[in-house]
């Protein structure tokens, strides 16, 4: 039976053999070499399925445990600089005008907003905000789903306002798994960390809004000419609408998609019962009037050279006083949220940018191109109110302004501020005081010889009266007494007490010493670098006021977005000559204006006293006129970019200044100048420069310090009284004036 059944085995063996063809077995081979493959295959996946969830895992505590690295209390430091303007006849603050950055935005605390804006947010963007702890995952799982499998008509999101604003804040809206990773755990920390409340001041504080706009604030004055609290629940809604899709929502270019949108927002507010069906009704009615034109019109218009300065002002300031690198304080002043209080005076600045848009304002010169010019007012406390620092009309932000970005050599107006003033405040002049005026050859200053425009020296006996060399501007008599002075004396006074931080103390350049402690400079003007139109305009500040200095400035005070005092310039006025002397050299610039052969008399205004002083510097080639009156200082300055001299009939800077300021004052009334009580009056020989006798054959009116009247005139005695006559006419007989003896 063994033996049967191994004979049955080995033919059943071979019969199977004689089955399994090559195809066969080719076909179970390849089946075999399949299964490996996928059995391969699907180990590699759960090996990397494992390596790739291990790191994700990893990188998802990572976020779970680490904290939110979003300040939402340090995001409203990054937002709009405002500058404000106070009105000069209520004396309310206003808004001036903002720097726009590339984001426009202005932060507003919650208590601001109004409840609609807050629901119109909450209803269009995240219905479960106030329930969710910053993921609204059923919203998540939807939008995953309907990725591959369309449950919605319409692409959903799955952010949450939460979420929304960490993509705003940090700006990665990359679309990638590991960004949507870190946006979902940031969003979870940020809600451990802040109240619904503050995150959803962020979230209306940050949201981009259209036409470079951020935040609801930003978007209600630009969109309405509104206050963020004052908006309806139409204009609410209107602004919520732009969220999604700035662009096609823009309520300037789209108001029809705009519209759309707001009444969706509204049917889910009425939905979620955050409006009645009354207030829903009435702002679909409601009509948006968008200030498209307003938006048109500031968007093409130049910011003024005042405030260019301002912002020169500002940023050098915080590079001083708090050690900013000019980057950084250039940042802050445009993103920062400033609140700067300027000193313009904003009815002057239009007038004074009017009238240099007017051809009329300048009178022709015989050049083939006309001069340039510019006009710099300031009041008597340093506070600068206009600057127009070109002619015709600006043609882009922080370009040149002559009125600060020029130097030139300042010519005769250096007489009164380097010189008179000093010789009064020291004795060594009065009014009536008789200067040579004839011509010297200066040895020590290299055998300089000057000489007057007019080429009067004085007349027969080659002497002038203070105030005549004042009003004639008579170069050797300004250069003899500022000899008398010394240089240096009238520099270090300029630069210490007037701010005149231009002047050059000593230079060497090429092997040469470049200094303006000279006879030339002091007296003349005839400068190494120049100063600019603000630094004569602070300086003559002082014979306005009584003597008193205060440096000019553009600005009041910096705040920043919290309120915190930044910069301030509350610098005390400080005294730097006599109010006697004051008054007494202003009354001699009056003098320039309206007194005989008065170089400024063109200047003379209707109603309104004028003091002032011309200016030239060699061969024309820059031109100036400071006139003050009550209420301000303006100095003009005419010139070539270029330098070159200036051809005319009439000497154009006194008329410049007189059609400027005419106009200002068409407006506005003048005072008077400040007197002091401690100036006196008297009758003066113009002879001997003495105070006068009924025997003087020509007098005047001259103005004296109290403290120092000169003597009486002994020129004109009757020979029978020169005996009892001492030199201050004085009879010492009867200890009376000589005049009253009988």
């Amino acid at each position: 039976m063994k033996e049967k059944r191994n004979k049955t085995d080995r033919a059943t063996s071979g019969a199977e053999k004689k089955r399994s063809s090559p195809v066969v077995r080719g076909i179970k081979k390849t089946f075999s070499t399949i299964g490996k493959v996928l059995a391969t295959c699907f180990f590699i996946m759960v090996i990397t399925g494992c390596i790739v969830g291990t790191v994700l895992a990893v990188n998802v505590l990572d976020y779970v445990d680490r904290d939110s690295n979003i300040d939402l209390r340090e995001l409203q430091l990054n937002y709009t600089t405002i500058l404000y303007a106070t009105d000069s006849e209520t004396g309310e603050t206003y808004e001036l005008q903002r720097l726009q950055s590339a984001d426009n935005s202005i932060w507003v605390d919650i208590e601001q907003i109004p409840e609609y804006m807050q629901k119109a947010a909450i209803a269009a963007e995240d219905a479960r905000f106030m329930e969710h702890e910053g993921v609204d995952w059923k919203r998540t799982l939807g939008a995953f789903v309907n990725m591959f499998v369309k449950i919605y008509p319409t692409k959903q999101g799955g952010s949450t306002i939460t979420q929304q604003l960490v993509k705003n804040v940090t700006g990665d809206d990359a679309v990638r798994v590991d960004r949507k990773v870190r946006e979902i755990f940031t969003a979870l920390n940020l809600e451990k960390e802040y109240s619904k409340q503050e995150i959803l001041e962020a979230y209306l504080n940050v949201i981009p809004l259209g036409n470079g706009v951020k935040g609801v604030q930003a978007a209600a004055n630009l969109y309405f000419g509104k206050d963020v609290s004052e908006l309806s629940l139409a204009e609410c809604a209107s602004i919520i609408a732009i969220t999604q899709y700035p662009e096609l929502r823009n309520p300037f270019n789209n108001p029809e998609e705009n519209k759309v949108r707001q009444e969706y927002i509204l049917d889910e507010m009425l939905e979620l019962g955050s409006i009645t069906q009354a207030e829903h009704d009435a702002a679909v009615a409601e009509e948006l009037n968008f200030l498209k034109e307003e938006y048109i019109e500031e968007r093409s218009e130049v910011q003024s050279y005042f405030v260019d300065y301002v912002i020169d002002e500002v940023i050098n300031d915080l590079m001083e006083q708090k050690g900013y690198e000019e980057p950084y304080a250039t940042q802050q002043l445009y993103t920062g949220g400033y609140r700067i209080y300027t000193t313009i005076d904003e009815s002057i600045q239009k007038s004074v940018e009017e009238s240099y848009l007017d051809e009329s304002t300048f009178p022709e010169v015989r050049n083939p191109e006309p001069p340039q010019s510019s006009f710099t007012i300031i009041d008597y406390n340093g506070a600068i109110k206009a600057l127009v620092g070109g002619r015709g009309e600006k043609t882009g932000a922080r370009v040149l302004n002559r009125c600060t970005g020029i130097t030139r050599s300042n010519g005769s107006t250096m007489k009164p501020i380097s010189v008179y003033g000093l010789a009064i405040e020291n004795n060594l002049v009065t009014w009536s005081t008789m200067i040579d005026a004839t011509r010297h050859t200066y040895t020590e200053y290299d055998n300089w010889n000057p000489v007057n425009y007019d080429n009067y020296y004085g007349g027969e006996d080659g002497y002038v009266t203070t105030a005549e060399a004042i009003r004639r501007s008579t170069n050797t008599a300004a250069v003899y007494v500022c000899n008398q002075l010394g240089p240096r004396t009238c520099f270090d006074f300029l630069k210490n007490k007037l701010d005149m931080y231009s002047l050059v103390d000593s230079r060497g350049e090429n092997g040469k010493i470049y200094t303006d402690i000279t006879l030339s400079a002091m007296s003349l003007g005839s400068l190494t670098d120049g100063i600019s139109p603000l630094e004569l305009a602070g300086a003559y500040q002082i014979y306005g006021n009584g003597g008193l200095f205060t440096p000019t400035h553009s600005y009041t005070k910096v705040l920043d977005s919290e309120g915190n005092v930044v910069l301030e310039n509350k610098e005390t006025p400080t005294r730097v000559l006599s109010e006697e002397t004051a008054v007494i050299v202003n009354k001699m610039m009056q003098g320039v204006v309206t007194g005989a052969n008065g170089t400024g008399y063109n200047a003379r205004l209707d109603g309104v006293t004028v003091a002032g002083k011309t200016g030239t510097t060699t061969d024309d080639k820059d031109q100036w006129f400071v006139g003050l009156t009550p209420e301000y200082v303006g100095v003009v300055w005419m010139g070539y970019d270029i330098q070159q001299e200036i051809h005319y009939s009439v000497y154009p800077p006194p008329i410049v200044w007189k059609n400027v300021m005419s106009k200002i004052y068409e407006n506005r009334s003048s005072g008077s100048f400040q007197e002091s009580t401690k100036v006196v009056a008297r009758e003066f020989c113009t002879v001997s420069g003495d105070i006068a006798t009924e025997n003087c054959p020509s007098t005047e009116t001259g103005y004296y310090k109290a403290s120092n009247i000169p003597g009486t005139c002994i020129e004109h005695l009757t020979a029978q009284e020169d005996d009892n006559i001492d030199e201050n006419g004085i009879n010492q007989e009867t200890g009376q004036p000589w005049w009253k003896v009988d």
